[in-house]
């Protein structure tokens, strides 16, 4: 029952998550959800079962193979299946925004990084050595803590 375009099974392939926050993971858990749509696996309503037992069936889903499920009579396979369906496309889903938001953290960070470390040099050389000591001091006093209100004084 293997895929030939993906050379695994679809059960397998749902089950295999990301590894990495790549735009290879997020185009790949794209194909998932394109796939999981095309069944309308997010129209699934199993609100009949209780949540932990929609829990559990996935899970038996997640852990037995192609083969395995083929071999369990219809009346526990298809309640396997179908919940795995249902609970696969939203998870899916979360994965592709958690991936996306790591990717663009992990751009942020190395982009502004570099533009902030910049910039500061930029106004350090603007305002002078003592004009960067006078940020720190009123940079204190606007934030407050124990001695609101009141200037403390410079440790330097």
């Amino acid at each position: 029952m293997s895929d030939p375009v993906i050379g695994m099974s679809r059960l397998r392939w749902l089950g295999k998550g990301p590894v990495e926050a790549s735009p290879a993971a997020v185009k790949a858990e794209i194909a998932k959800l394109e796939f999981l749509r095309g069944m309308d696996a997010y129209a699934l309503d199993l609100s009949v079962l209780p949540a932990e037992r929609r829990r559990f069936l996935a899970m038996v889903g997640r852990r037995l193979t192609a083969q395995a499920l083929q071999r369990r009579e219809p009346e526990r396979r298809y309640p396997i299946l179908l919940t795995l369906v249902a609970q696969s496309a939203t998870e899916v889903l979360d994965e592709i925004v958690q991936l996306f938001d790591q990717a663009l953290s992990a751009r942020g960070e190395q982009g502004g990084a570099s533009d902030a470390g910049r910039a500061g040099r930029a106004r350090q050389v603007r305002r002078g050595p003592a004009g960067a000591a006078g940020r720190d001091l009123g940079h204190r006093r606007r934030s407050g803590g124990a001695g609101r209100g009141r200037r403390r004084a410079d440790p330097r």
